[in-house]
């Protein structure tokens, strides 16, 4: 596990951690349900982007705790300095506070967490 005082991390690192556990995390959901090599990519790649991930979070932050609200504003109003232009400036800034999240998680170790997000707005 990685070794960060949440309270006081960076967004942007967490949101690089972030990114590759949701990944993982969304590869693994997929794979356990059985789909073929030729699906996984275009699944994966459906809810692996920033509009995705926006989307995911606004459906779960009724849920969060007031540290993990902290941490979710934090982080969205990081210093960016680049966007794609795949999506809007809000939704990658919401993007990039769902990834941090997500490392956020696994650094405490609630990898149960994780899975439920996914079970609410992918499973």
């Amino acid at each position: 596990m990685v070794n960060l005082n949440l309270k006081e991390a960076n967004g942007l690192v967490l949101a690089y951690l972030g990114d590759g556990v949701w990944e993982l995390s969304v590869r693994t959901f997929f794979i356990n349900k059985g789909y073929n090599i030729r699906n996984l990519n275009k699944l994966v790649k459906e809810h692996v982007n920033a509009k995705a991930q926006s989307k995911y979070l606004k459906n779960i932050m009724d849920t969060l705790s007031e540290e993990q609200l902290a941490l979710v504003n934090r982080s969205k109003n990081s210093n960016i300095k680049t966007f794609p232009k795949s999506c809007t400036v809000m939704e990658y800034k919401e993007a990039t506070a769902f990834e941090a999240l997500i490392g956020a998680l696994y650094t405490e170790g609630k990898i149960d967490e994780i899975q439920n997000i996914i079970e609410k707005n992918i499973g």
